[in-house]
């Protein structure tokens, strides 16, 4: 078997007429690829060097290789090389790095509603502030994909998705240790600023090193991962948070409560992601573009030989749809003149700016405006869903907490002593005598035309407990939240009564009326549907057309209006979720597709920039009734299977080749 080489062939000279100074021509010969006997076995003697094929494609009249700016030729190359090196262990490392990237990202949005009701007792959040909490770590997303997918072209794949990633982890630690809104606010949008780079940086990195028959395959593991994140997030809020109203009052008491423990693990994902891309090379593909081409031929070489696997002493190598027996083919890398630093960093501001109006030429125009459409209003709806559900469930949660309340009137109580929680009760014209309450919780408990007559009321936290026209006689009313104009209205008569409480910082009570177990079995649909998305994101494109999932959307959204259980809601938003992220797969596919390789990551980057713009303004639109929420759903369908009708036909390589 012969050993494998990264052929460097002397460069033409300027006397053999060209005008050019080429770099040189590397081969990459299938023999030497394919794992055939006698690779890497003492005494196999192999060339050094190889002279590179005469294509008619790799030269011009007068001989000379063409110019390294020829996109189409090195993308020719580039996917050659692939498949020749194989799909393999190269490949599920960095799927996996990749991967984790993305579940962070996901685990990171997916977590903030589990931590609103904490942070709302502990940082005295209003309600039309808890929103801005979702809203921020959109817009800081949106800011971070432009940018992030833009430098993605200049720096590179990996590089660009480590920094993103650092960023990311960096402020989302230090959001878990933030003691007001306004920095925790502002910890939550530099992170969010990170995680934005991940989707566009992710998707062309994991697309340029899978061979593109093997490309579809290979990138479903991407939704697979922001699955698993959005179930990691319900999971480990079960484990760590609080499940009830009345328990994450007592929990806030500590220094350190449960909700910064669960942010500071849910960096977990984004802290592996980054140790996993020790181990991954950059993208070869960028590495081409970029006149590296020694770097990207040792890319190559190493993701062929890390896919590389023995049986009984032979070497062997995964190849997809290509047969054992060598060819003696080889790949001739075009040469390129390498420019002056000065003139690269000027080339590379220019380049910076101008790939935001190359989206818009007339080559690209028809398909950003298409895929962005898709995208923009199939999200939309997603974002939509994720207010409007919650909300309705916590409408339907409080009818039947009202319901539920427990009248109690014209009664004498002597002598009891209260320490446990009491909540949703009414007490009218009840009188409690020689009583003491003591460390205790009332929630959502009205006294009305109440006396307490030598009552002790001490250590009591309260929510939306009221005392209205209330006689205290001889009573003492200490260490409580409890305040006169406050929870005591101004009829209460206050007669040798004591009130010494302490006044907290937060004007306001939380409401401990909520359960996270809706939430979690929320997000616990909403991943399971994103996992079998992921699998039949699989399936051929013929099997899945955009405008066919687009048209289901709008079939679809008179169950918003008909499903008035929260099961039933739920389950709505699961199907919802299966094919809207179908829909974001197929989007991120026809990027990698549809553009050139120094413009997929800022368009990527822009439309997902765009359509976390759209889903901030639909946060912060509020929700809307049954109606005009099912109304709303069957417009945005209807918009996207108009894009979609626009949107560039990606070719199913796979059922091509076969």
């Amino acid at each position: 078997m012969a050993e494998e080489h990264a052929c460097l062939v002397r460069a033409r000279s300027d006397s053999e007429g060209s005008s050019k100074h080429s770099f040189g021509t590397m081969t990459y010969t299938e023999d030497r690829l394919s794992g055939t006997e006698g690779g890497g076995e003492p005494g196999n003697t192999s060339h050094t060097a190889t002279s590179p094929p005469d294509h008619a494609a790799d030269a011009n009249e007068s001989g000379e290789l063409l110019d390294y700016n020829d996109s189409s030729v090195l993308e020719q190359f580039h996917e050659d090389a692939l498949r020749q090196a194989g799909c393999g262990l190269s490949q599920v490392r960095i799927l996996w790095a990749v991967g984790l990237a993305v579940a962070g990202a996901s685990l990171e949005l997916a977590a903030i509603p589990f931590v609103l009701p904490s942070a709302e007792i502990e940082l005295c959040i209003l309600p039309h502030e808890k929103n801005w909490l979702v809203m921020i770590s959109l817009v800081g997303g949106s800011i971070g994909a432009v940018g992030w997918g833009a430098l993605a072209e200049r720096l590179g794949r990996r590089r660009t998705l480590v920094s993103c990633l650092a960023v990311n982890a960096v402020f989302a630690a230090i959001a878990a240790f933030m003691p007001t809104y306004g920095t925790f606010m502002m910890a939550r949008f530099c992170s969010a600023t990170g995680s934005g780079g991940v989707v566009p940086a992710g998707y062309s990195y994991a697309g340029e090193v899978v061979c593109r028959a093997r490309r579809r395959a290979g990138l479903c593991a991407l939704p697979a991962a922001a699955a698993v994140g959005t179930l990691l997030a319900a999971l480990m809020a079960a484990a760590v948070l609080p499940q009830t109203g009345p328990s994450t009052l007592k929990e806030n008491k500590e220094h350190f409560s449960a909700w910064h423990r669960y942010l500071l693990l849910c960096t977990i994902p984004i802290l592996a992601s980054l140790v996993s891309l020790i181990w991954t090379p950059e993208s070869p593909r960028y590495l081409l573009e970029v006149g590296r081409e020694v770097d990207a031929m040792m890319v190559y070489q190493s993701l062929h030989s890390n896919n590389q696997f023995r049986i009984c002493g032979k070497t062997w190598c995964v190849l997809p749809h290509r047969a054992s027996t060598p060819t003696s083919r080889s790949l001739a890398l075009p040469g390129k003149r390498r420019p002056p630093a000065l003139h690269h960093v000027r080339h590379s501001v220019k380049m910076f700016w101008q790939s935001f109006f190359q989206l818009f030429s007339s080559a690209y125009r028809n398909t950003t405006l298409a895929l962005g459409g898709v995208l923009l209003f199939t999200m939309a709806i997603q974002y939509y869903l994720s207010s409007y559900i919650p909300a309705t469930v916590v409408k339907m949660e409080n009818d039947l907490f009202l319901a539920s309340k427990r009248t109690i009137e014209n009664t004498t109580y002597t002598d009891i002593h209260y320490n446990t929680t009491l909540e949703n009760v009414v007490y009218y014209n009840v009188t409690f005598q020689k009583c003491t309450m003591r460390d205790m919780l009332m929630s959502h408990v009205a006294f009305k035309n109440c006396s307490f007559s030598n009552v002790a009321l001490s250590n009591i936290k309260t929510s939306f407990t009221t005392f209205e026209g209330c006689l205290f006689v001889n009573s003492t009313i200490i260490d409580t939240d409890m305040e006169v104009g406050r929870e005591l209205d101004a009829w209460c008569r206050l007669v040798g009564t004591t009130v010494r409480g302490m006044s907290g910082a937060c004007a306001r009570h939380a409401d401990l009326a909520w359960r996270l177990a809706g939430l979690t079995a929320e997000h616990t649909y909403a991943a399971h549907a994103m996992l079998l998305a992921a699998l039949l994101a699989m399936l051929p494109l013929t099997l899945r057309p955009t405008l066919a999932l687009c048209i289901a959307c709008v079939l679809l959204s008179p169950l918003v209006y008909i499903s008035q259980s929260e099961t039933a809601l739920y389950v709505v938003e699961a199907a919802y979720r299966l094919l809207i992220t179908i829909i974001f797969y197929t989007v991120g596919l026809n990027v990698i597709d549809s553009y050139p390789h120094n413009l997929r990551c800022t368009a990527h980057g822009l439309l997902v920039s765009v359509t976390y713009m759209g889903g901030a303004c639909v946060r912060g639109a509020g929700e809307a009734g049954a109606l005009p929420s099912a109304a709303l759903c069957a417009l945005a369908a209807a918009a996207a299977a108009a894009s979609a009708t626009r949107a560039p036909r990606t070719i199913d390589v796979t059922q091509a080749v076969r």
